[in-house]
């Protein structure tokens, strides 16, 4: 009699999208509420450390976007919950904490990219940088890792933090605050006061304003200070930028990806799709 192993395959869905427009990110957060609760989805945000000048930049492009798409994707109450979910996870005693924040709705992880090139910065540029980053990951419930691809600790560090997201596996309760290193601070073991920050409590989006502010002093950003946040989702609303060829070809790509994700989403609905057993939320 022949032994046969069943084994059960755990399977998570990744939705690199680009470019960052809210009618895609929706799609992919409607797309990833079909085959697991939003619960548990987790919006991974990329930044690029080598490009100071327009770090806070592309973090309020990418926050915006994202809360647009959750809009489009999600009712007031579903969001709500979200949020509530959140709160329990970062605080499951329902205790008081210092600088107690209202946390993304998402799960959400702050990415610093190309360390190999930041490392390279000065020491006072290197702190500026990763304080403001910390404190923003803080206000926002986030974690905040920092990555390279060249550099192989980074990558397995990496590799660990995609497990944790994807399947659930337990992640390191290691801290690194020390600017002189890749920083690593999961969410809910870090404060303003370890920032060396005083920001209190208050909303969300005061406390963003404070950090933006201590930060866009020391470098300021390349947007213009005028542009309208809601423009940022596209290029092509910028004048300066428009390129008619360019720009037909690029609505051409967005529609043949709409269509793509249409169809998959269909299937799901439809039955079609793999059908993956469905968690309660954590």
């Amino acid at each position: 009699m022949e032994d046969r192993i069943i084994t059960v395959k755990d399977v998570v869905h990744v939705w690199e999208v680009g470019p960052l427009t809210s009618s895609l990110l929706s799609a992919a957060m409607t797309g990833s509420a079909l085959t697991h609760s939003p619960h548990h989805t987790t919006l991974l945000m990329m930044l690029d450390l080598s490009k100071p000048e327009e770090l806070w930049a592309t973090l309020e492009e990418c926050l915006t976007i994202a809360r647009s798409a959750m809009r489009m994707s999600f009712d007031d109450n579903t969001i709500k919950a979200l949020r509530d979910c959140r709160k329990r996870e970062n605080n499951p005693k329902n205790e008081t904490h210092e600088g107690e924040t209202e946390p993304f709705p998402l799960k959400l992880c702050i990415v610093g990219g190309r360390y190999d090139e930041f490392k390279e910065f000065n020491s006072d540029r290197k702190q500026l940088i990763g304080r403001a980053l910390r404190a923003a990951a803080h206000a926002l419930g986030a974690g905040l890792h920092y990555h390279s691809c060249r550099d192989t600790s980074l990558v397995r560090r990496a590799k660990d933090m995609l497990s944790h997201y994807g399947f659930g596996s337990q992640l390191t309760k290691s801290v690194c605050i020390d600017y002189e290193k890749p920083l690593l601070v999961p969410v809910g073991l870090d404060s303003f006061t370890q920032i060396g920050l005083n920001l209190g409590q208050g909303r969300n989006a005061h406390i963003l304003e404070s950090i933006k502010q201590m930060y866009v002093t020391h470098v300021p950003q390349t947007t213009k200070e005028n542009e309208n946040p809601q423009d940022l989702e596209d290029p092509a609303n910028d004048p300066n930028f428009r390129e008619p060829i360019i720009d037909r070809l690029r609505a051409q790509r967005e529609e043949v990806k709409r269509k793509e994700i249409g169809i998959l989403l269909q299937e799901m609905l439809e039955g079609r799709a793999l059908k993956i057993p469905i968690p309660e939320p954590m």
